[in-house]
């Protein structure tokens, strides 16, 4: 896995666990409808409270996105109660608390439609019974997990806020490491001896070391035309295909030399020269690379690919490209 992939996939889990807060657009006793983008009403959507001495959560339970992250209702505070099944609690003995609008939504946010609240659904508890409220829409929405408290949610928290920065450490340096070591072994690459994948290598007798370097006379010659001329002939860009194009199958030797290797010498990457093998046999990889070098470099010669090939040791394809000279 690249650096890059590591350190957005970091990102991505510390954004998944971050804990959603209450919303940032309605009341306490509205919930954000991500769809029409209004604040709906709470005792619209799930009717009056159940079961006495309860009242909504925050939101509805809801946050911004839509997700249930707690129950649509809880339980009341101490000393309060709710027996009237009122949309809060309020002090035991006292008359139900009213809402004022002020609490119940906020003026610069655009209210959904009003329609009919449900009516109140007989309450699933049993006397003294202290267990979960399972709360149901329209369309029988269950909600089956307990209700979070702050007791169990703080342990988690504080988890959290030590266990985060530790992993996010942990990846970048693992990122890091991985990356120097990437760096490591690609500047080893290309600074050790070129391997002899060339006709001197396949034991050809009639290429003799010394023919890895042209003739003096050839290179100047080469190095006045442009590499697009080779685009135009085509004979010789077809006996250059099939000498750099082949790579050695699995068990085959360490192939140094070919279209890959002189991809790199243009400063391609090693994505390009994969994707440029995949599309074999329809489409030549050198071609392809030539048509490249020529679009981003059109004053790029046929003497630079001369002084390429030299160094990759393919003899065999100086001699074709000699042809030009």
């Amino acid at each position: 896995m690249r650096p890059q992939r590591l350190l957005l996939s970091a990102a991505l889990f510390l954004a998944q666990t971050v804990p959603q807060e209450a919303s940032q657009h309605c009341g306490r006793l509205e919930y954000w409808n991500p769809d029409n983008l209004c604040c709906g009403s709470c005792l619209q959507r799930f009717g009056p409270p159940p079961c006495p001495d309860y009242e909504f959560s925050e939101n509805c339970g809801l946050n911004d996105f839509g997700d249930h992250v707690t129950h649509p209702f809880k339980k009341c505070p101490h000393g309060q109660c709710n027996p009237d099944n009122a949309e809060l609690c309020s002090p035991c003995g006292s008359r139900a608390r009213v809402p004022t609008p002020g609490a119940t939504q906020r003026q610069h946010r655009r209210r959904c439609r009003e329609k009919p609240a449900p009516t109140k659904e007989p309450c699933p508890l049993k006397p003294e019974t202290p267990s979960v409220l399972s709360s149901q829409e329209s369309s029988s929405l269950t909600v089956s997990s307990p209700p979070r408290t702050s007791e169990h949610t703080a342990p988690w928290q504080a988890l959290l806020t030590i266990a985060l920065p530790l992993v996010l450490v942990l990846l970048v340096t693992s990122a890091i490491i991985l990356w120097l070591a990437q760096q490591r072994h690609s500047s080893h690459h290309h600074g050790k001896a070129v391997h002899p994948y060339s006709g001197i290598a396949r034991g050809d007798p009639n290429i003799s070391p010394g023919s890895l370097e042209a003739p003096e006379a050839e290179l100047p010659n080469l190095t006045s035309q442009p590499l697009s001329r080779l685009l135009d002939e085509l004979e010789v860009l077809e006996e250059l295909i099939v000498l750099l194009d082949p790579e050695p199958g699995p068990g085959g030797s360490l192939a140094c030399g070919t279209t890959r290797h002189l991809a790199a010498r243009y400063g391609l990457p090693a994505a390009w020269s994969t994707f440029a093998y995949s599309l074999r046999p329809s489409r030549s990889p050198l071609r392809a690379l030539i048509e490249m070098v020529v679009a981003r470099e059109p004053s790029a010669s046929l003497g630079q690919l001369h002084i390429h090939l030299a160094q990759l040791g393919r003899a065999d394809a100086l001699q074709v490209l000699s042809k030009l000279g």
